[in-house]
């Protein structure tokens, strides 16, 4: 009876780590074809810019979907639940307080109606936030192994060098958006799809490292599921 219990868990956490993996590759995806298809608009130029198109309540409910998600995720120490959670919760500051539109347009804007220019101040700090966590818990928290309980395997080495390249490609993006920001100046940077290409691959990044983590590639025998 109680090792049902365990196993059904266990795999609860299995599926929504893989969860958490699709929404975030399906954000930027969703958000372009659906303003395309259902609204005729060109690419935005942020990822974010879609909550001023019709795909904001997609937008803003997937990523509080995903943040909630993030705050609940439970992992296997005290570190890997702080950092989860301040994830979520970054998260969540990006999804209510949404980028200005029109630059230098002071505004209130938001479900807080607080002035435009705060609202994008605090978005690109979570953003940045979030981001950053991300590649940190991939990095970090998501190659420890119980090594007590359980040999490493060669499959977990596998996973470790995914989860490592998923976290570097999440900080060499923040570091050339950083750049680009400094050398191009955020008009110019706003004028192509710089950002928005560079958000979709962290996502993507991001996607990657927890579908792994849900066992969705290289898992380990029956034995071994729902081990780091």
């Amino acid at each position: 009876m109680f090792g049902n219990k365990n196993k059904s868990i266990i795999m609860s956490y299995i599926n929504l780590r893989r969860l958490i993996g699709v929404l975030g590759i399906l954000l930027p995806f969703i958000c372009i074809l659906g303003g395309l298809v259902f609204a005729h608009l060109p690419c935005q130029r942020s990822i974010s810019f879609y909550y001023h198109t019709n795909m904001r309540d997609f937008f803003v409910g997937l990523m509080i979907a995903v943040s909630m998600f993030l705050i609940t995720y439970k992992g296997y120490q005290t570190k890997d639940i702080i950092v989860t959670t301040l994830s979520g919760i970054s998260g969540i500051g990006i999804a209510l307080f949404p980028l200005e539109f029109f630059k230098g347009l002071a505004v209130p804007i938001g479900l807080f109606q607080v002035n435009s220019q705060v609202s994008s101040a605090v978005h690109v700090a979570c953003a940045g936030m979030f981001f950053a966590l991300l590649a940190v818990n991939s990095m970090f928290l998501f190659t420890l192994s119980r090594e007590g309980r359980e040999p490493r395997t060669e499959n977990k080495k596998i996973r470790n060098s995914i989860y490592i390249g998923c976290g570097v490609v999440i900080l060499i993006s923040l570091f050339a958006f950083a750049m680009l920001y400094v050398f191009l100046g955020d008009d110019k940077l706003n004028q192509g799809n710089l950002v928005l290409i560079l958000e979709s691959v962290m996502l993507f990044a991001f996607g990657i490292s927890w579908l792994v983590k849900g066992e969705t590639l290289f898992r380990d025998g029956k034995k071994n599921q729902g081990s780091k």
